[in-house]
């Protein structure tokens, strides 16, 4: 995999950039990997606050620990890690948050009928009914089975990557997998 291509730097050349103190490489970083970062933090917090609030908050981390970081992963990866924990951080106080009785998260958005292909009308209906049950059901999952998901199936990740970035081991990562999607498999079941 070449490092440069065009005009565009190689991961490994913005750090090297970076950490002999040229501030536009971290600039470069940001631009790269903020709308990844965004897209994860949206996916695991469900809320456009939380998911910029994280993404700042992710970059803030990625700056100071640049320097120190050792390049074993990809730093869209590494990127990607530090959002995720810092989204999970987020469900957790949200959960503490709603045990108390304070109402944190907003009612779930009702998905949009439109763009359901031209097939008779009784499949197009039924797409759209799955794609409204499937949106809250993702969302009631634990954060950790539902971050596992969302990098498998929306990042591409395989489990050993899912596995360095949650923290965890192959087998509990993979054991995520499984339970979230037995859990949408019965929340779905009707609709088989």
């Amino acid at each position: 995999m070449p490092e440069e291509t065009g005009n565009r730097i190689g991961d490994a050349e913005i750090l090297k950039r970076f950490r002999d103190g040229d501030e536009t490489a971290f600039d470069e970083m940001v631009r790269r990997y903020r709308s990844d970062v965004y897209r994860m933090a949206y996916r695991l917090t469900r809320t456009h606050g939380e998911a910029d609030d994280v993404a700042q908050e992710t970059f803030v981390r990625a700056y100071t620990a640049l320097p120190a970081f050792r390049g074993e992963s990809a730093i869209r990866t590494w990127l990607l890690r530090i959002t995720t924990n810092l989204s999970l951080n987020v469900l957790q106080s949200a959960r503490v948050a709603r045990h108390e009785g304070i109402d944190v998260e907003a009612a779930a958005r009702p998905s949009a009928g439109a763009g359901a292909p031209a097939f008779e009308a009784e499949t197009a209906l039924l797409i759209n009914e799955r794609r409204k049950r499937l949106r809250p059901a993702i969302a009631a999952l634990p954060p950790r089975q539902r971050a596992t998901l969302l990098l498998r199936v929306e990042e591409g990740l395989k489990f050993k990557e899912i596995a360095r970035m949650m923290g965890c081991t192959t087998g509990t990562a993979k054991a995520n997998f499984f339970h979230a999607v037995a859990a949408l498999k019965h929340a779905m079941k009707d609709l088989a």
